[in-house]
């Protein structure tokens, strides 16, 4: 032990670790020192039905979940969608940065319910071309993660069948028109419980259709497992992360 101990300490003198967000030394063996991890806003208290964060003014329920709005039973989103996981979650999926998986999943399972019995992993399907272009399918990436950390088997179910403009190019949270044909279920799900792997949820509409085709194949509750949730427009925030970050 006290070899190990050692030999730790001669690693971190030599090759210090450095932070994936403020690019200084790391006062942690974590991808992110305690100053930036302390910056990211969780989004608490949210609506397990939705994601939606819900202020202290919200006392009775949720205004988001109208009946029939969405084909997900629940959602499990334990960060918003702010600075410092914007920088992070981009390099991730657009700058090849796919070492950040681990660390992206980790905070994808803080907070995760314990008493849910969930049968398979879905990760959220891209459409062919675009997982030409970026190489990955950074959802995929994040399952196979979770799989092994819950022993949850992974199927690759659902598949894109329709190419859309990415999100982050149309504007802040604007509803992306979906048709019930955008998935495609290739297996039988009769009685399953299932786990949606995404990233980041914005309206929940990519969710709600991605959840439908899973229930017409039979799956008896899915369920949402993602990252962040964007904030709505004008919205209060749990806080504000006040660090500011080296993008190169």
């Amino acid at each position: 032990m006290r070899i190990q101990q050692h030999a730790n300490l001669l690693l971190n003198t030599l090759l210090p670790k450095i932070c994936r967000l403020c690019q200084q030394h790391s006062d942690t063996d974590h991808t992110l020192c305690t100053f930036c991890r302390d910056s990211l806003v969780q989004n608490t208290p949210a609506c397990m039905r939705c994601g939606e964060y819900l202020p202290a003014s919200i006392t009775h329920g949720c205004p988001y979940c109208t009946p029939g709005r969405f084909a997900f039973d629940a959602c499990h989103a334990p960060w918003q969608y702010s600075e410092g996981l914007r920088y992070l979650i981009h390099r991730w999926k657009f700058v090849q940065t796919t070492n950040l998986t681990s660390a992206l999943a980790d905070l994808l399972l803080e907070g995760l319910p314990t008493n849910q019995a969930i049968d398979r992993l879905i990760p959220m399907p891209l459409h062919w071309r675009r997982t030409w272009q970026r190489g990955y399918n950074q959802c995929a990436l994040l399952a196979e993660y979770v799989s092994r950390k819950l022993t949850i088997e992974v199927s690759n179910a659902l598949s894109c069948t329709m190419y859309q403009a990415p999100q982050h190019k149309t504007p802040h949270r604007q509803a992306r028109e979906l048709s019930d044909k955008h998935f495609r279920c290739g297996q039988n799900l009769e009685g399953l419980r299932l786990a949606l792997i995404d990233d980041v949820m914005t309206t929940g509409q990519t969710a709600h259709r991605a959840a439908q085709c899973l229930k017409n194949a039979g799956a008896e509750y899915v369920t949402i497992w993602c990252i962040a949730k964007t904030p709505k427009p004008g919205a209060p925030c749990a806080s504000t992360a006040s660090n500011s970050y080296a993008v190169h």
